[in-house]
């Protein structure tokens, strides 16, 4: 298994921020979030991640460099990061050989809630949190009898279940042509503007993709510069004593 980290945004919402570097080298209390996200994926028994940058990458490939937490850390260059991020996904389609973690890598989280997500039975799989508030801004799964039917930013409707994506998914070596193949199709019609997540619906109407709860976790996606605040003083310290419990386990 191996983990495609999306890194290559500009961050405009940080703009005060991200003129000097990109979003995912923000730091909370010394430690940058994709160093975060990479101690994370070591201590989830996953070894290699391929980080997909372009705003700023060269920043990003010298201060995390070749080994981060544990896991060997290679990069994938997208010259067209001011575009849609479907492109960042399509830059990676050639390491679309194994069992893969597709990653945002603007969300703070605690290893639990990645090993939920490593360790699930089901074989492509999303991270569903049904607490979460639909402001119209979020990206939500849509699910009926355990199976994710789509996700759409804001979406409602009539459903066993609906919560927000924590930005992750897993997907089975078998089943990644298919995710390529959908990504290529989009590209070719020159649909390169769009999210990544515009591309899943297709991938979820002809697979079984299935999702866990975590509901009972801490996360939080860093979308504008008051939720470093927020992060810090709310989400860490619950992040922080549970990777202390997990650790110990």
């Amino acid at each position: 298994m191996k983990a495609i980290i999306l890194a290559a945004g500009v961050g405009k919402r940080f703009k005060e921020i991200t003129d000097q570097r990109p979003k995912c080298l923000i730091e909370l209390q010394g430690i940058t979030l994709l160093e975060r996200i990479l101690a994370a994926l070591g201590a989830s028994g996953v070894h290699e991640a391929v980080v997909v940058i372009g705003y700023l990458g060269e920043m990003i490939s010298q201060q995390i460099g070749e080994r981060s937490g544990g896991v060997r850390v290679r990069y994938i260059q997208n010259a067209q990061y001011e575009k849609g991020a479907i492109l960042s996904l399509w830059s990676a389609r050639e390491e679309f050989n194994d069992d893969v973690l597709i990653m945002d890598a603007d969300v703070l989280f605690p290893v639990s809630l990645l090993k939920r997500l490593v360790q699930s039975d089901q074989r492509n799989c999303f991270l569903l949190d049904a607490s979460a508030e639909n402001t119209g801004e979020e990206q939500m799964l849509l699910t009926r009898e355990g199976r994710v039917l789509t996700i759409i930013r804001g979406g409602s409707g009539d459903y066993d279940l609906i919560g927000e994506s924590v930005g992750f998914l897993k997907v089975a070596q078998d089943d990644a042509p298919l995710l390529r193949s959908v990504l290529d199709n989009f590209i070719a019609q020159g649909r390169d503007t769009i999210e990544h997540e515009e591309a899943f619906p297709i991938f979820l109407s002809q697979r079984h993709v299935g999702f866990e709860r975590v509901d009972d976790l801490p996360w939080m996606e860093i979308d504008f510069p008051e939720d470093l605040d927020k992060a810090e003083r709310d989400i860490l310290p619950q992040i922080e004593a549970l990777d202390r419990l997990d650790r110990t386990a």
